[in-house]
C-alpha cells in the first residue's frame, strides 16, 4: 500500500518511470513514510522508502484490473464530492476510446498493450480502464469496461469501430443509457441507409471559431429515422461537416461524418448532439496527447510484465486528479506538484 500510494504521488510531480519514482521517494522526508506507515530499519532507526528496483518488481506483478478498479472508485468518489450541491449537476456524457502504449510495441513487431478506457466528457477524468487482450480486439472489452459505471441516464459516446448493434442494446436494453455513435464507409449497410436519407431538407445549424492559427466552421444537420434505418433503437441521424482553414499555409481542408443516435428530438436537439461529437473529438485528443507528451508516455520503453499497464494507469489517476482539483495546465500543474512533497500527498487523500 505505501510503495502504490509513493508511486502514485510521484506520478502526480511527473515521474513516471521506475528511475524517478526511486528518486522522489528517496529525497522525501523521514515523517512522510512514518505517517503512511513504512517499514523502520531497526538499526537506523529510520522509514524506509522504495527504491526503483521495488518500484519496479512491484508494478510487474501488480493486477492491472484491481489497480483500474481501484483508481476510478476513488476518482467516482472524488468526482461526486466535487460537483455535489445545487450549482452543479454530474457528468452525463461518456466516451470510450482505446491508445495503444508505443513503448510496448518492440522494433520487429508483435503485439503492444492496448488499453481501452472509459472518460467523463468536459473534464476527460478516466471513469473506467481494461486493457486489450492480444488476439482480441476493442470491440469485446466494450461491455466490461462499462460493467462497474452508473450509465442509467447517461449518453455514451464512441467511434464507428464500436457502431455494432450488440452495443446498441447493451447501451439501451441492458444499462439504461443511450448512444452517440458515429457511422464510416466500411459499414456498408448502415452507411447507405443514413446517406440516402433527405440531407437536402435538413435545416443547418452552423458554428464557427478562430484559434491555434485557423478558421473552423462546423455544421450538423439531424433528421429523425423511421425503418429505412435498421439500427437498434435508432431515433435520429446526423451529419456533420467540418471545415478548417489554416491561416499560415492558406490551405483548406473538409470532412464530413455521418452519425447515428438513441436520443430522441425530444431529449438531444442538434446542437447538444454537436456538443456530444465535439466531446467525444477533444477525448481522443486531449487525454492521449496529455499522457504521450506531457507526461512522456511515448518516451517510455517498459514493456515487461503488467508494469506498462500500471504505469499508463498512474498516468490516468495524475491527470484525472489534477483536472478535478482545479488544474487545467497539466505540465504547470506538474510543475507545482514537484515544488512541495506534501502537496501531491495532499492531492490523493493522504496529507491534510
Amino acid at each position: 500500500m505505501v510503495i502504490l500510494l509513493l508511486a502514485a504521488a510521484a506520478a502526480t510531480t511527473g515521474a513516471t518511470s521506475f528511475t524517478a519514482m526511486g528518486e522522489w521517494a528517496a529525497d522525501v522526508p523521514q515523517q512522510t513514510p512514518r505517517m503512511l506507515g513504512a517499514h523502520r530499519h531497526r538499526p537506523s532507526g529510520r522509514y524506509l522508502t522504495p527504491d526503483e528496483a521495488t518500484f519496479r518488481r512491484v508494478l510487474q506483478t501488480l493486477n492491472g484490473d484491481a489497480l483500474d478498479t481501484a483508481i476510478s472508485t476513488w476518482l467516482a468518489t472524488r468526482h461526486h464530492t466535487r460537483t455535489t450541491g445545487p450549482a452543479n449537476t454530474a457528468p452525463t456524457a461518456i466516451a470510450v476510446d482505446g491508445k495503444s502504449v508505443r513503448g510496448t510495441f518492440a522494433r520487429t513487431g508483435g503485439t503492444g498493450v492496448h488499453l481501452l478506457a472509459a472518460f467523463t466528457h468536459g473534464e476527460g477524468t478516466v471513469a473506467a480502464q481494461r486493457q486489450v487482450e492480444g488476439k482480441t480486439s476493442e470491440i469485446a472489452w466494450f461491455a466490461p469496461l462499462l460493467d462497474p459505471i452508473d450509465l442509467t441516464g447517461r449518453v455514451v459516446t464512441a467511434d464507428a469501430l464500436h457502431t455494432v448493434r450488440a452495443h446498441a442494446r447493451y447501451l439501451v436494453t441492458d444499462r439504461g443509457a443511450d448512444y452517440v455513435f458515429t457511422v464510416k464507409e466500411n459499414q456498408h449497410r448502415l452507411y447507405a441507409q443514413l446517406d440516402a436519407l433527405p440531407w437536402s431538407d435538413a435545416p443547418v445549424h452552423a458554428t464557427a471559431g478562430i484559434g491555434h492559427g485557423r478558421t473552423e466552421r462546423r455544421t450538423i444537420q439531424v433528421l429523425p429515422v423511421g425503418d429505412e434505418v435498421t439500427f437498434p433503437f435508432a431515433a435520429q441521424a446526423f451529419l456533420i461537416e467540418r471545415y478548417v482553414t489554416d491561416h499560415v499555409t492558406c490551405s483548406a481542408s473538409a470532412v464530413a461524418a455521418l452519425g447515428v443516435t438513441s436520443l430522441t428530438a425530444a431529449a438531444a436537439d442538434p446542437p447538444q448532439i454537436a456538443s456530444y461529437v465535439r466531446g467525444h473529438w477533444h477525448i481522443e485528443n486531449r487525454p492521449h496527447w496529455v499522457r504521450d507528451v506531457t507526461v512522456g508516455e511515448d518516451a517510455s520503453r517498459v514493456r515487461t510484465g503488467t508494469a506498462p499497464r500500471a504505469l499508463a494507469s498512474l498516468r490516468n489517476l495524475a491527470i484525472s486528479a489534477l483536472r478535478l482539483a482545479g488544474h487545467t495546465n497539466i505540465a504547470k500543474a506538474l510543475r507545482h506538484m514537484a515544488r512541495d512533497v506534501t502537496r501531491p500527498l495532499a492531492l490523493l487523500g493522504a496529507y491534510s
